[in-house]
């Protein structure tokens, strides 16, 4: 059993929202391929051992395995035993690198794998790191478990992108940690859509003056779809600046959980975060736990957060009808529309197409 996702200002009991009981058995088999599609140059790829990573920072290394991930400690003891070695990307000091690097997680039926993934942006570097899980069939199941932990050096900057198009027999879990010095700049673009249990936790630490993080997050429940989400953002630094956007829908028998954490910390002077979630429920069977927090022991900080959750109007409805779309296509439209502002932040055609693809297939009576 693991304990993961806690948060850490628990509220009351009964919500059964302060921390998540993971209590099925993992049992790995190490099959499922991770392909590198793309290695631009000024990217250097190794893995832990840093045979293939000449040159690397001994330091610089051991800050990027220090950096707490969002799921905790728990989940960093199974990471840690499930997989020997971690695969390492690195950003040269000072390279602007405008070609993303690619890694796809092709799954098949019954694989089961669990990777360690660790990015260092060095000082004043560019990067763009495009994760996506996809499987072969839609009905597809197995387990996938994958830790990232990054590094951003002063003035470094990152854009991750995790795209989940896992089969609904899969479950997922996605940790990130990230850690961000002086001026360093964290953007992350999420689309859970995948996978029939999905567990995510992301913990960011903007330790550094002026750092910031920008998030854009969209999900997809359908079916009986569980979906768990822990999201902490830190501000350890002066002027650090977050703003986090969650967007998603949820139909049939479907449940979500969202924790969002703005925690402004003492001595990080005019800091400033935002969260905002917008939920769309299209069934009344679906299950929505939304939980945005700020923590504050500083005074001369900004914090705002807010959530928004409704349905379809009938006015809505009506409008699209005399149009010409069913229910089921009006349903369809919308939900695209609201994942697609997510979607279009990823500069990638070829996953472009492929998440239309996928939520045809989901929506298909």
């Amino acid at each position: 059993m693991m304990r993961i996702n806690k948060i850490k200002s628990p509220t009351w009991n009964f919500l059964k929202i302060n921390d998540t009981c993971y209590d099925e058995k993992i049992t790995l088999n190490g099959s499922g391929r991770a392909v590198v599609e793309k290695i631009p140059a000024g990217v250097i790829i190794g893995n832990e051992s840093c045979e293939g990573c000449k040159g690397c920072d001994i330091a610089d290394t051991g800050s990027v395995r220090a950096v707490k991930c969002g799921m905790g400690e728990e989940a960093d003891a199974f990471f840690l035993k499930a997989s020997k070695e971690s695969l390492m990307i690195r950003a040269k000091a000072g390279r602007r690198i405008t070609e993303p690097v690619n890694i796809r997680y092709i799954m098949e039926n019954g694989d089961s794998n669990a990777d360690r993934v660790e990015i260092i942006a060095e000082e004043g570097s560019e990067l763009v790191v495009i994760m996506d899980y996809s499987s072969i069939k839609y009905s597809a199941g197995g387990f996938l478990g994958i830790q990232t932990r990054i590094h951003l050096a002063k003035g470094a900057r990152l854009h991750l992108v995790k795209v989940n198009l896992l089969g609904t027999g899969f479950t997922c879990m996605d940790d990130i940690g990230v850690a961000a010095e002086d001026d360093a700049g964290f953007e992350l673009t999420k689309l859970e859509l995948g996978s029939g249990k999905c567990y995510t936790g992301v913990m960011v630490d903007l330790k550094g003056r002026k750092s910031s993080f920008k998030g854009d997050v969209g999900y997809l429940c359908l079916e009986d779809k569980l979906l768990d989400m822990n999201y902490h953002i830190s501000h350890h630094g002066r002027k650090t600046v977050s703003d986090l956007q969650v967007k998603g829908a949820l139909r049939d028998d479907s449940q979500k959980t969202f924790k969002g954490v703005i925690d402004l910390i003492h001595g990080g002077k005019q800091a400033s975060g935002n969260e905002l979630e917008d939920v769309l429920l299209l069934s009344d069977n679906v299950v929505n736990k939304t939980l945005p927090v700020i923590l504050c022991d500083e005074d001369d900080v900004e914090g705002a957060h807010g959530a928004t959750i409704g349905r379809l109007s009938s006015d809505m409805k009506f409008y699209m009808q005399t149009r010409g779309f069913t229910e089921h296509e009006a349903e369809l439209t919308v939900t695209k529309a609201k994942l697609n502002s997510v979607r279009n932040l990823i500069p990638d055609d070829n996953i472009h197409g492929r998440i239309q693809y996928f939520m045809e297939e989901a929506f298909k009576e």
